[in-house]
């Protein structure tokens, strides 16, 4: 009476789960007279206390008629997604692969990853850039005269040995003072002082939890600031860049751009000839 789930990736609002090798799940004792469903989900717990993705059986209700089990979605709390059906059939002792119902092709259950990583139309990204800058920084000149404008600076981390806590930041310009830290732990956003603290000494933080699985995925998004002073020679950097998405799209004719890490692009299972992917340096 049990099912396993093999290695692969899931992707639910937002969060990653990388489930790396077989995961065995027992399924309840049938009912002796009556058929039961239960489902293999994928569950988001975002809450504080958790904060994890599991995979788990759902038990269904034995019945003449039996149907599955309704999947929990509820608005910033608890949200599934069903990977298979299990047909517990009266007096069963065994699960066959004939009891299972793989639901992972169905999109109102589960569905399958698509469209993950943004795709930028660079025939058009040019001109819609401009007209938005421009006013923007119409109003930056005019309206607004002591402010700062933020920028992004994003390092990407995969721990390497088991029980990882010390993590490195990896932007040497980041300045616990001055400047806003995010972290990320397979897209999980963490709270300091809660799930880390920071050792800015050191340039690193301090894992509450250590991570066990080599190669979680860690991702530090540094938001810097600087005077409005300086942005005028901020705006001729983006339109520089702009101009240089728009000759890109020239010279290629078009083609789709999509942005993707390394290991994103190593783990696709085709790369498609319309595509150019620009592999993201890491910073």
């Amino acid at each position: 009476m049990n099912v396993n789930v093999s290695a692969g990736w899931a992707f639910l609002r937002c969060k990653w789960i990388n489930n790396t090798t077989y995961e065995s799940l027992t399924i309840e004792p049938s009912d002796l007279v009556l058929n039961r469903i239960d489902r293999v989900v994928l569950r988001l717990d975002p809450s504080v206390s958790s904060r994890n993705i599991t995979i788990a059986v759902k038990k269904g209700t034995a019945a003449a008629t039996p149907e599955p089990p309704e999947l929990t979605r509820i608005s910033d709390g608890i949200y599934e997604l069903s990977l298979a059906q299990i047909a517990v059939n009266a007096g069963a002792t065994a699960i066959t692969q004939a009891e299972i119902t793989d639901e992972r092709p169905d999109a109102d259950v589960c569905g399958y990853v698509a469209g993950l990583i943004d795709q930028i139309d660079a025939a058009n990204l040019f001109a819609q850039f401009q007209s938005a800058f421009d006013q923007w920084f119409e109003t930056v000149q005019t309206t607004v005269k002591s402010t700062t404008i933020m920028y992004e600076l994003v390092h990407e981390y995969e721990t390497s040995e088991d029980d990882e806590d010390e993590i490195p930041i990896g932007i040497p310009t980041f300045n616990s003072a001055l400047d806003t830290l995010n972290v990320f732990v397979n897209g999980m956003k963490l709270v300091k002082d809660v799930d880390y603290t920071l050792d800015s000494n050191r340039n690193m933080i301090l894992l509450t939890r250590d991570l066990d699985v080599i190669g979680t995925p860690v991702e530090f998004q540094v938001l810097k600031s600087v005077d409005t002073e300086d942005a005028e020679s901020i705006s001729a950097q983006f339109l520089q860049l702009a101009q240089e998405v728009q000759a890109l799209s020239n010279r290629f004719g078009g083609l789709t751009l999509m942005r993707v890490s390394q290991a994103q692009y190593d783990q696709m299972p085709s790369h498609d000839s319309n595509t150019l992917y620009i592999i993201n340096a890491e910073v």
